[in-house]
C-alpha cells in the first residue's frame, strides 16, 4: 500500500463527509456513503450489515472528530483500499465508484497494541 498517489478529490471528499457524519451520529449521510451491501467487523469481532451499523451508529453520542493518521492506500480503477489508524483503532475501508458516486463497501477496524518504547 502507498500514500504517495493522491486520492482523487471527489474520493477525499466522501471519505470526509462520511467521517463527520460518524462522529455527528448522521446515520442519514453516513449512509449515502455507504454502499447498500456494506459489511463491517467491529473491533470486537462483531460481523453487521449496512442494515445494522446504522442502527449500531443511532444509538451512539455525538463525539468529537478523530483524524486519520498514518493513513495508507492503494487505488485499482474504481476500487481503493485504505489503512489508517484513528482513536486507539487500526481501520481498513474499501471505497468502490458505484454509479459515479463513491461509496465504503466494507471496513474492518482492530483495537492497537499499544508498545512500550
Amino acid at each position: 500500500m502507498t500514500d504517495t498517489t493522491p486520492l482523487p478529490p471527489d474520493l477525499q471528499a466522501a471519505m470526509r463527509a462520511r467521517d463527520e457524519a460518524f462522529y455527528a451520529v448522521n446515520s442519514a449521510q453516513w449512509g449515502k456513503y455507504t454502499a447498500s451491501d456494506f459489511t463491517t467487523v467491529q473491533q470486537n469481532g462483531q460481523f453487521m450489515s449496512r442494515a445494522e451499523r446504522i442502527g449500531n451508529l443511532q444509538t451512539q453520542k455525538q463525539q468529537p472528530h478523530v483524524s486519520r493518521e498514518r493513513e495508507q492506500h492503494e487505488q485499482q480503477g474504481d476500487l481503493v483500499v485504505t489503512r489508517f489508524f484513528s482513536g486507539g483503532l487500526w481501520v481498513m475501508e474499501v471505497w468502490k465508484r458505484i454509479d459515479g458516486a463513491w461509496a465504503t463497501v466494507m471496513t474492518q477496524a482492530t483495537t492497537a497494541i499499544v508498545t512500550k518504547p
